[in-house]
């Protein structure tokens, strides 16, 4: 065996052993859902199925009350016909659907640009993005753990599978029927995912509009126009569906509720905000988290590199000056989409929380390793000091020390999670308390408060009965009032 097919398994191994970290660190993101239970909006969010005739009904009831948000519901429902269980599996279910839906995104890319990447690079790249993209958010809980805010999460699994959706149809010849089931299921996928918030449905619309002016630059909608057809009624559904959420009586329900400050129409400043935010947001993440922003670049560059240095690999097909082109691009596109996701919170005056900027920070992550991939592939047409053969191998080496950066992180996440098991545990004995006044048939009942983890509101004394956490979770139980002074 040649020196070289030695060299491709210990890339295997390598991948391997990436792959397995990955995997470990996103089981302890998992495990952690095991601890979630019912927190502040959850109550009202079970309110509304509970009192509602039927599925639909509680959606309206929902849209027109409170949320504005007409996909939330469903999910919440799903979790609630699983009972206890539904809370403590959603964080695994949604990791799990991002993870499948992104290794197919990236296999779908790696197809695009003909680069054909092994299963395991693939799951291993997917699985990297979706850790360093939650290792530096400072809110996990409220991303993973809450149901009421999961909205921040959720949607970005499905922009991953219609992206990956989208690149499947665009390989695969002309058909008018291929086209007319493609562009109705993406539709109802998009519509459907820009309904679980006003954040990730201006994302969405962001992304669908640099896709639309990529195709039509690159003169990709002059070769193939269902493509660009497609894309354009896309763009229009989700524009759509965020217009369906600002409309709601329950957004100008609870904009009233939560506004200080009157809101952003002007254009011009509503930009510069949107620009501002963006910027203020970028230069946080690179002071705060330098380390997993070089991971991610330099993870996917060494990668590609290794890859594209096999002689069967076709990349020579994409000129040099495009790789440029895109390099200088993609960062552009990264930060208009990152401030599309940011307008919603600029129109009402506010510093994007942290949960409203997870999105921007999972566009980040798959920009810089987007970016580490074409670097690679343009490092490997530059003559370097040393031979390739050496090269390759010292690149093995590097990928299989980086699998020890997810271990160690795991470890850290893990002991994180002690926090979120103690509350589970006092909430389990608080919830048969409860449970048991109920039985014996009392209507006002006073339980000991909780302290709050994951800067979530909990139910309390102050404010009385008519605290509006107070309120859902007594009806939640069926109480006439349940306070926790």
């Amino acid at each position: 065996m040649k020196k070289v097919d030695w060299v491709e398994r210990w890339f295997q191994i390598a991948a391997g052993l990436n792959g397995l970290a990955v995997l470990v660190v996103l089981a302890v993101y998992s495990y952690g859902g095991w601890f979630s239970r019912l927190r502040a909006d959850d109550y009202c969010q079970s309110v509304y199925l509970l009192t509602a005739r039927n599925f639909l009904d509680a959606t309206i009831k929902a849209y027109d009350s409170w949320l504005g948000r007409y996909s939330i519901v469903s999910f919440v429902q799903l979790t609630e016909w699983v009972g206890a269980w539904g809370p403590r599996l959603m964080a695994g279910v949604i990791l799990s659907m991002w993870l499948i839906f992104l290794t197919w995104l990236i296999s779908e890319i790696g197809k695009t640009i003909r680069i054909h990447f092994q299963f395991i690079t693939s799951l291993w790249i997917a699985g990297l993005i979706i850790f360093l993209s939650l290792y530096q958010s400072t809110v996990l809980y409220q991303l993973l753990y809450w149901r009421a805010t999961l909205p921040y999460t959720i949607p970005l699994a499905f922009f991953v599978g219609i992206a990956a959706f989208i690149l499947r149809y665009m390989r695969l010849p002309y058909q008018k029927s291929r086209a007319l089931w493609t562009g109705t299921l993406a539709a109802l996928l998009v519509f459907y995912a820009g309904g679980f918030g006003e954040s990730t449905g201006a994302l969405q619309v962001g992304i669908l509009l640099a896709a639309v002016l990529v195709v039509w630059l690159t003169g990709l909608g002059g070769q193939r126009k269902d493509i660009l057809s497609i894309l354009i009624t896309l763009l229009g559904i989700a524009m759509i569906s965020v217009l369906v959420i600002g409309l709601s009586p329950g957004t100008s329900v609870r904009l009233n509720a939560i506004m200080t400050r009157s809101t952003v129409y002007n254009p011009i400043e509503l930009s510069r905000d949107v620009v501002v935010f963006t910027f203020q947001f970028l230069v946080n993440v690179f002071r705060t988290s330098p380390i997993p922003n070089l991971i991610a670049l330099f993870v996917s560059l060494l990668a590609i590199y290794f890859i594209s240095s096999n002689a069967n690999e076709d990349v020579s097909r994409i000129s040099s000056t495009h790789i440029r082109t895109a390099l200088l691009m993609i960062p552009l596109i990264m930060f208009f989409i990152g401030g599309c996701s940011f307008a919603p919170s600029a129109f009402v005056r506010t510093f994007p929380l942290g949960r409203v900027r997870f999105a921007a920070q999972f566009a980040l992550t798959l920009c810089l390793v987007i970016e580490g991939g074409l670097l690679g592939i343009l490092s490997k047409r530059i003559k370097l000091p040393l031979q390739v053969n050496v090269l390759r191998v010292l690149i093995v080496a590097l990928l299989a020390v980086f699998a020890l950066y997810p271990l160690q992180a795991s470890s850290k996440i893990y002991a994180s999670l002690a926090q979120y098991r103690n509350f589970a545990a006092a909430w389990d004995e608080r919830d048969v308390q409860i449970r048991q006044a109920v039985a014996e048939g009392k209507q006002d009942v006073v339980v000991v408060q909780l302290d709050s983890v994951g800067d979530v509101g909990e139910y309390k004394g102050f404010g009385g009965p008519n605290y509006w956490i107070n309120v859902c979770a007594a009806d939640y139980y069926g109480l006439h009032t349940l306070v926790a002074p």
